[in-house]
């Protein structure tokens, strides 16, 4: 008799995950927004305010990790209405980006398992020096396929943008279209992450047998089927019965260890993604932003969604650039091309003077 439990568990899981991409929930957990504001000596003053209808914050509710030698400070607002909304800032200031990679190493929060990183570089180039922060969420899937191979380009500006400014565009004058590319982004996002799916659990499947000696030709087997297992769960079959009618009887009981082993594996790389607290990114550089890929604000910060999909198969980077004008070094130039003109005549004079 077949053993079912493990790849029916892969079943609902990537059903669930469609289902959540495909109807609007309403999730009532609390705003992040982490704030992060960088100086010109590569110090960082950390922001990160949670925000909730209920007067229930505390700092385990936070997407990055929060401790005790952070400063706390709690308020209310109450708009016309009448309805109450609770604030939770906390702030504090790192020395380095080192100092934050750390509190990621010892995080034991939500967003844990997802191994996140900050990087900072300046750069002298004489009349301008370049500052470079950079925060970085790394892949959850190592062998999915890259976003853009399912989504064009307005999907996926539009997937980057934070949730207000989709929100805001969602109710717009151009409501109807932004509508239909919300409906679109959904459609493609569902079958990147199933195709994904399937595809790391062939590979891991795959890197099994090898480690167990097995035929490495499991792998070949599998891909040959790759459309119809896609098929499969895109129309919500039962998978766990129907993947191993494909396969065949004898292939799926000489590997159905590997095949197991590498659905949980997979499953709990795919949980990276899914379980994550999203947040809304911020980034305050010391001088205006010249260039960067996020969503640039009124006040001169650039913003980011910082949510599961956008590095579950890629290595998702938000970064930012910006110069400072060197006006010492400007000056100096100056200098010199006015001084070193006379200097070459006076030079010359003497020579002269000493030939006569």
């Amino acid at each position: 008799m077949l053993k079912e439990a493990p790849a029916s568990a892969m079943k609902k899981r990537i059903s669930l995950l469609i289902a959540l991409l495909l109807i609007v929930i309403s999730c009532n957990d609390p705003e992040t927004t982490v704030t992060d504001c960088v100086r010109h000596d590569g110090s960082v003053l950390r922001k990160a305010e949670l925000k909730y209808d209920k007067n229930e914050l505390t700092m385990k509710d936070y997407g990055i990790p929060v401790d005790s030698t952070w400063k706390l400070h709690d308020s209310l607002s109450i708009s016309d209405q009448g309805d109450t909304t609770w604030f939770l800032l906390a702030e504090k200031l790192f020395e380095s980006v080192d100092e934050i990679n750390k509190s990621y190493l010892a995080d034991t929060g939500k967003n844990s398992n997802v191994p996140r990183s900050s990087f900072f570089e300046h750069k002298f180039k004489w009349f301008t020096t370049v500052f470079y922060f950079s925060e970085k969420c790394g892949k959850s899937l190592v062998h999915g396929y890259p976003a853009a191979n399912f989504l064009n380009t307005e999907e996926i500006e539009f997937r980057n943008m934070p949730a207000f400014k989709r929100e805001e565009m969602l109710a717009g004058p151009d409501s109807l279209r932004y509508k239909a590319l919300s409906d679109s982004l959904d459609e493609h996002t569902a079958k990147w992450m199933v195709k994904s799916f399937i595809s790391e659990w062939i590979e891991e499947t795959g890197a099994m047998c090898i480690a167990s000696g097995k035929d490495t030709l499991v792998k070949e087997i599998l891909r040959a089927h790759k459309t119809e297992f896609d098929t499969l769960i895109l129309l919500n079959s039962d998978f766990s019965k129907s993947y191993a009618r494909i396969i065949g009887d004898s292939i799926y009981k000489r590997f159905q260890p590997e095949l197991d082993s590498a659905i949980k594996l997979s499953d709990e790389k795919l949980d990276r993604s899914f379980s994550f607290k999203d947040y809304t990114m911020q980034i305050v550089m010391p001088e205006k932003v010249k260039s960067s890929n996020g969503y640039l604000m009124s006040g001169g910060e650039v913003a980011w969604p910082v949510k599961g999909e956008l590095f579950l198969t890629d290595d998702y980077i938000m970064w930012a650039e910006t110069k400072e004008v060197n006006y010492w070094a400007i000056f100096l130039t100056a200098l010199a091309l006015l001084i070193i003109p006379f200097e070459i005549i006076k030079h010359i004079r003497k020579k002269t003077d000493k030939k006569k």
